[in-house]
């Protein structure tokens, strides 16, 4: 049994605008319908990861289902339980920083426990156990389960396939088209 969780393709959007804290909103919208960037990485992989897939899932975002597409693919279920972790933000207008400090610096808010207008860090790993629950129910005794998913929600989902037995030889990474394999060997005493 063996999953297979892969990040979504590169957002076409400009990250490098400044902008208030209270306009990280309006952004995360913009982020949420752009377009994906059309370039290939790992063509070959990620497109054998596709055809060697008995199921494939992916989140309710455009930019996980535009993944898919890019290969030619149709999910067999879009689900919002992979969508990824809401990015919390403040009402603050007091300065204007990259857009890209902003979601750094609320992210690691959110890991101490900040989540104004966002999803908590324990609601997060709840729905990540759902995710990875969903997953494995779907494998079968010698198939494949493929998430294209996104950054956040594939690592908490690939550390809860851990803590259920699943192994992995490499870390999980939220790199653009970076995957995890993660496999479940059942020994046949």
């Amino acid at each position: 049994m063996k999953i297979v969780l892969i990040r979504h393709a590169e957002v076409d959007i400009d990250k490098n605008s400044f902008a208030y804290a209270y306009e990280l909103k309006k952004w995360l919208d913009i982020y949420n319908s752009a377009e994906i960037k059309r370039d290939f990485i790992s063509k070959t992989e990620i497109s054998n990861i596709f055809e060697s897939s008995d199921k494939i899932f992916c989140s309710s975002l455009k930019r996980s289902c535009d993944s898919v597409a890019l290969y030619g693919k149709n999910p067999d279920e879009k689900s919002e339980l992979f969508n990824e972790v809401g990015l919390p933000y403040a009402n603050l207008g007091l300065v204007k920083l990259p857009l890209v400090l902003w979601a750094v610096i609320f992210r690691v808010m959110w890991i101490f426990g900040y989540k104004n207008n966002g999803e908590s860090l324990q609601k997060a790993k709840i729905r990540a156990k759902k995710g990875a629950d969903k997953l494995i129910s779907s494998c079968d005794k010698d198939g494949t389960v493929t998430l294209l998913g996104h950054g956040l929600i594939n690592i908490l989902i690939g550390k809860e396939l851990l803590k259920q037995g699943w192994k992995s030889q490499e870390k999980m990474r939220s790199a653009n088209w970076a995957y995890g394999v993660f496999e479940l060997i059942i020994s046949s005493k």
